[in-house]
């Protein structure tokens, strides 16, 4: 069978995002557990560690977003992939907790570079090569990361210590490098070109305001449970040593979620799918609140990992549609709402379940948070669709 361009290329791009945030970001994950039977580590020191990571995702986003050169895109999206495996190999090699902020800060700026460098320069690459301008394959390395983690958790967990395991995911990333360097593109040939877009409806300012604040929600409950339910099933009576597997069904859910979504956003509509995101992400967090039990938790897991990678690509899909002559700037700006979500959220949660002994809180009050989230969406889907008819019969007239 012969391998085109096209598939070596969105296969390069998934397996770094896989490398960046499916290794070096999702391997925290199962690895919380062990580090707090190792050394004891604790809920506050846990999600703190979590905030430098997503602090570092938050610079990198930042920085991204001034990016102009493809060349230099390019030179730095290959540098966040060696950062994301020397990361991941240097949490093994120390127990100072200063150097571990920096580790986890460092891994989270690997992971914009992963994201927003690799999913930008597939999209580049895929309008220049007059293919579908279309991410959710991309988008499906987060799930396939979640699953990668999740088996290579139960394989190694027993046969080796905490600081051994984080040295088998930094080799198992400095491996997947290879693939990646040898299959994408170096843009040498492409010269960036620039063009107006008549756009007819632009969105007003507050519109913008009140989605980012929705994504703003939608990156609370993200994080919270990305974070710590590995941590939460590992405390529940008979549910010992269950985790690992919870945590693959995360990834099993996740993988397929963005074509799912997109077809039935076809169908219903964008604004209704997402919508229905955020309820079913909703719905994961309060299925934990209302009966710890298996069937819960396991339901809980596919909810939630079906949701989450909906909400991101069908979001920023829409910026796509909505600022079609400069979609980076709204996505950025996007990020970094999401991003500012994922730094306060692992810290506060953290610091109350080491206060109470329990993340009840803590997912009260995420599920709190993604209900403003849901009701900020409807604001900014009514306000759109009142603009838009506004504009309609202004330019009739």
């Amino acid at each position: 069978m012969v391998i085109t361009e096209q598939v070596r290329v969105q296969s390069a791009c998934v397996i770094g995002g896989v490398i960046t945030v499916g290794i070096a970001r999702f391997s925290y994950t199962p690895m919380l557990p062990e580090m707090v039977d190792g050394i004891g580590l604790t809920e506050s020191v846990a999600g703190f560690l979590a905030a430098a990571n997503y602090a570092g995702y938050l610079c990198g986003a930042l920085i991204v977003s001034f990016l102009h050169c493809i060349s230099f895109k390019v030179a730095l999206y290959k540098c966040s992939l060696f950062v994301a495996a020397i990361t991941t190999l240097g949490m093994a090699v120390t127990v100072n907790e200063e150097i571990w902020y920096l580790m986890r800060f460092l891994s989270g700026l690997s992971a914009a570079g992963g994201v927003l460098l690799g999913g930008g320069l597939l999209m580049h690459w895929l309008r220049e090569n007059k293919a579908k301008p279309e991410l959710g394959i991309f988008f499906s390395s987060l799930g396939i990361g979640i699953v990668l983690t999740a088996v290579t958790a139960e394989m190694i967990k027993t046969s080796f210590s905490w600081d051994q395991q984080w040295l088998i995911y930094g080799l198992l990333a400095s491996v997947l490098i290879i693939p990646v360097l040898f299959w994408f593109p170096s843009f040498g040939h492409l010269v960036k070109t620039t063009g107006s877009v008549n756009i007819q409806t632009k969105p007003s300012r507050l519109f913008f305001v009140i989605l980012q604040s929705a994504y703003f929600c939608a990156g609370f409950g993200y994080v919270v449970t990305a974070t710590f339910l590995v941590a939460i099933v590992e405390m529940l009576s008979g549910l010992e040593g269950q985790g690992w597997a919870v945590w693959l069904w995360v990834g099993i859910a996740a993988a397929p979620g963005c074509w799912l979504w997109d077809l039935y956003a076809r169908k219903a509509g964008l604004w209704s799918a997402l919508l229905l995101a955020y309820l079913v992400n909703a719905a994961s967090v309060a299925l934990l609140l209302i009966e710890q039990s298996q069937w819960t938790v396991y339901s809980s897991a596919v909810l939630y990992g079906f949701s989450f990678i909906g909400i991101v690509s069908m979001t920023l899909s829409m910026m796509g549609r909505l600022y079609p002559s400069n979609p980076s700037k709204p996505m950025s700006h996007l990020t970094f709402s999401y991003g500012m979500a994922q730094v306060i959220a692992p810290a506060l949660v953290g610091v109350l379940a080491q206060k109470s002994g329990s993340f009840s809180e803590g997912l009260s009050i995420t599920l709190a948070i993604l209900g403003v989230g849901t009701v900020l969406l409807v604001c900014a889907s009514i306000l759109l669709k009142r603009s838009s008819a506004v504009l309609s019969i202004n330019s009739a007239s």
